[in-house]
């Protein structure tokens, strides 16, 4: 017998593939031993030769996986497409529309298929092991493409990760750790029907609610459903967006994609006190907010996040604290935001410190707000000092992510000078993407608007 289960007894499908798993690595492992191969020196990188295969998914498989991806992504271009149907914007495009229709990949081990992927997942996949296993030197992913994929490169594509995941998995350290893991296992979801989970949101008034999902709902489907327990209308709820607490001085947007009940896991040991998700504004035009002012909602979150905002000093507010804190006392929340609006920092998304390659020595702290993209410099420690750099959006030309560097790239213009390309090194790269996108979108309602 096996150091698995008896033969007769049952297993639900999760079990099942986690008990194949691991014994195909046990096996692995024991045959390595029996023919006594030498291993690299050092615990952490040990080698096993682990075979897994790709196959592309069939049509019907990658119908049921895009139907979900497309429902997403209209509903995140909805709050850019308000009022009336917008064109193109200066930024990169082919993105935004669904995946191609083979982008789905089964893996097999053993000749039994452990999950299906996107490439997507795959790009995250290698995001959080360079994040755990920072030493290690990880083989280059095959890079991803914004438009429509040939047969020839799909199977290029199909065959690079393959190789990805033999590489990487062949790493005993990598291969067995939780990321790997859990990429490698199907949920339960995809064969017995999805179950709920209850997610505890932080509210910008400072109160919680609790909203019971199924486990496998995006950031999109979780939203809604916050949204629709609050009381938001179809207006409001395109002003406010659901993030991810860092750490005390720092969150970070979800993506339109990612599931909010994996990080709600994982934070569970997070020093963070409370729950990991909240609700905040997702505005940068100060017009946009003012017509806000007959919502009684709106107006109640944009104060109480503000008024959170001067605690932590965000918002440079000294020379007018005498004041608001009267109309705090009084709760003129109106007009502690129209005082507050004219103040530096005022919805101006500030990111912690990091490398940039406009820098031989020292790190840089940027700041996006509606009327700059700034780099505030800085030492290694985060210790602010006198440069600063304050792009205008319009010199700005192109931009777009690294997800192999880990960094965000902007390229700028001024004048009769030649266009150059900037880098940053952040962990935060898609959301100050993001940020990007929606300072676009915004300054485009303004043009159209006021």
């Amino acid at each position: 017998g096996g150091r698995g289960r008896g033969r007769d007894s049952p297993r639900s499908p999760s079990q099942e593939r986690r008990w194949w798993w691991r014994w195909g690595v046990w096996a692995l492992l024991r045959r390595e031993r029996r023919r006594g191969r030498r291993r690299p020196a050092g615990r952490a990188h040990r080698q096993v030769r682990v075979r897994l295969r790709l196959q592309r998914a069939g049509p019907s498989e990658r119908g049921r996986a895009t139907a979900e991806h497309q429902r997403g992504a209209v509903r995140a271009a909805a709050a850019c497409e308000r009022r009336a149907a917008r064109g193109g914007g200066r930024s990169r495009r082919g993105a935004q529309g669904g995946p191609h229709p083979g982008g789905v990949y089964n893996v097999y081990m053993a000749g039994r298929q452990l999950c299906s992927k996107r490439y997507r997942e795959f790009a995250i996949l290698h995001q959080n092991l360079k994040r755990e296993f920072a030493n290690f030197t990880f083989p280059r992913l095959p890079g991803k493409w914004p438009f429509s994929l040939s047969e020839q490169q799909l199977d290029t594509r199909r065959r690079g990760l393959e190789e990805y995941l033999e590489k990487v998995c062949s790493i005993r350290v990598i291969g067995e750790s939780d990321i790997m893991q859990e990429f490698l296992s199907e949920s339960d979801e995809n064969y017995n029907g999805v179950s709920d989970v209850e997610l505890r949101v932080a509210l910008p008034d400072g109160t919680t609610v609790t909203v019971r999902v199924k486990k496998n709902s995006t950031t999109d489907q979780v939203y809604q459903a916050i949204a629709a327990k609050v009381g938001m209308d179809s207006t409001t709820v395109n002003y406010f967006a659901l993030f991810e607490v860092i750490n005390h001085s720092f969150v970070r947007k979800l993506a339109p994609n990612e599931f909010p009940h994996k990080l709600y896991v994982q934070n569970y040991t997070s020093a963070v006190p409370g729950t990991c998700l909240t609700i905040r504004k997702w505005l940068f035009t100060t017009e946009e907010e003012i017509l806000l002012n007959d919502n009684d909602l709106a107006v109640t979150y944009f104060f109480h996040q503000a008024v959170d905002d001067v605690k932590k000093g965000y918002i440079k507010a000294e020379e007018k604290s005498y004041q608001l804190q009267k109309l705090y006392e009084q709760r003129k929340m109106v007009m502690y935001l129209n005082m507050l609006r004219t103040c530096e920092g005022y919805n101006e998304i500030i990111f912690p410190h990091c490398a940039c390659d406009s820098r031989r020595k020292g790190h840089v702290v940027t700041a996006v707000s509606i009327t700059h993209f700034k780099l505030h410099a800085c030492t290694e420690e985060g210790q602010l000092e006198n440069q600063v750099i304050a792009f205008e959006w319009d010199e700005m030309q192109r931009w777009d992510t690294d997800e192999e560097g880990m960094a965000f790239c902007f390229e700028y213009a001024r004048g009769e000078k030649k266009p150059r390309w900037v880098k940053i090194f952040t962990p935060y790269f898609n959301y100050m993407h993001e940020c990007f996108e929606r300072v676009f979108c915004e300054l485009k309602w303004r043009k159209e608007e006021y």
